[in-house]
């Protein structure tokens, strides 16, 4: 009887695609949609958390995967703050948990996979009040910490063991986290600390020319530093403009939005196909959530006063997924948000296309449609 329910509302909504955005209440309904597609197809109750991929296989779950599942709370928190249905915050709270039991401890060493769950967490926490999940986060942001170089480069470590690699993945993360930090609990140390994050992320990893952020850094044995100009992604851009607006909401300082527009912009003109203005596939994996944490950072952004070219762009990735992308039947979306999805589909895959119609939902509702 579930799977009906989705399949009607998919069906109805994408039968309207040829609407523009403001005529009716278009993308609430898809994401809630995406939402229960997602519960569908990757929840697993004797696990209490998501499967790594779509269909089910055990040979697909033998890994963790730690900062995907901390995503996957992510999505259940959007779906409770859109719907105020305790359904999600629940199941938001079991995936935390389920990662933790899984992962024989709260702590990973990998540092942004870490920030990834505290930020989830927090966000649940905002949400609900459970203490439970502040816990969690407070003591994630300690260890967090002994990830700062304390030498004359600075800036975040990646992993626990790989400390020569200082990374957006990292830092950017770091900076969201710390800001939001100080302003749920006012402690000074930590709008210190998102300052001090950002500015070193701006400094050494973004192009001051184009705004584009780089993957990250090596320190060499000689000295010399080894910025990886090659690889720039989405999600990297997403977490600094992130924090650039989190620090402008708290100190009010136009430079910080002056910073998350320039990179958004770049990062829109970077990532989109020139022709169909649609967003580039980043592959299965890993890359496949990260255009879904652009698209969250730029909703953030375009709320706290961003430019109506950020909501034009997410309203047509969403228009995009709706119409080519996603598969009316089962509601499952791929790599490339113009085209069907492929089998088998990671969670992450999965993930963008949720948080890409979450965005546009949120939109939607401040926009007061």
């Amino acid at each position: 009887m579930k799977m009906m329910s989705i399949v009607l509302l998919g069906g109805a909504f994408l039968a309207g695609c040829g609407s523009k955005p403001g005529e009716d209440d278009r993308y609430g309904p898809a994401a809630q949609w995406a939402a229960d597609a997602l519960l569908e197809h990757y929840w697993n109750d004797g696990a209490s958390g998501m499967n790594n991929a779509y269909p089910y296989a055990e040979e697909r779950e033998g890994h963790l995967n730690y900062w995907w599942k901390a995503h996957a709370v992510d999505a259940m928190v959007d779906a409770y703050e859109r719907t105020g249905d305790e359904a999600y915050a629940e199941k938001a709270a079991l995936i935390v948990k389920s990662i933790i039991k899984r992962n024989g401890s709260l702590y990973n060493e990998f540092y942004d996979d870490m920030e990834w769950l505290a930020l989830s967490a927090l966000r649940l926490y905002d949400a609900t009040g459970d203490e439970t999940m502040k816990g969690y986060v407070l003591k994630l942001w300690g260890d967090i910490k002994t990830a700062w170089w304390e030498d004359e480069l600075g800036g975040m470590a990646w992993k626990k063991d790989q400390r020569h690699n200082r990374n957006a993945c990292s830092n950017g993360p770091a900076a969201i986290l710390a800001a939001r930090l100080y302003d749920r609990f006012g402690d000074e140390a930590d709008l210190a600390w998102a300052k001090k994050i950002y500015e070193w992320e701006k400094t050494h990893l973004v192009d001051p020319a184009s705004g584009l952020v780089y993957d990250g850094l090596v320190l060499e044995d000689d000295g010399r530093l080894n910025v990886n100009r090659d690889w720039i992604f989405t999600y990297n851009n997403g977490t600094f403009l992130g924090a650039a607006v989190e620090l402008y909401k708290i100190t009010g300082d136009e430079a910080y939005l002056a910073d998350a527009e320039k990179t958004a912009a770049a990062a829109l003109k970077h990532h989109s196909d020139d022709a169909t203005g649609v967003m580039k596939s980043e592959g299965t994996g890993d890359g496949g959530l990260f255009k879904g944490i652009l698209l969250r950072y730029l909703a953030n952004l375009y709320e706290a006063g961003g430019s109506e070219r950020i909501r034009d762009a997410i309203y047509h990735n969403a228009d995009a997924l709706l119409a080519k992308g996603s598969t009316q039947d089962v509601g499952l979306f791929g790599t490339a948000w113009d085209r069907p999805h492929e089998e088998p589909l990671d969670l992450t895959v999965q993930l963008s296309g949720v948080f890409l119609l979450e965005a546009a939902a949120k939109l939607e509702r401040l926009e007061g449609r």
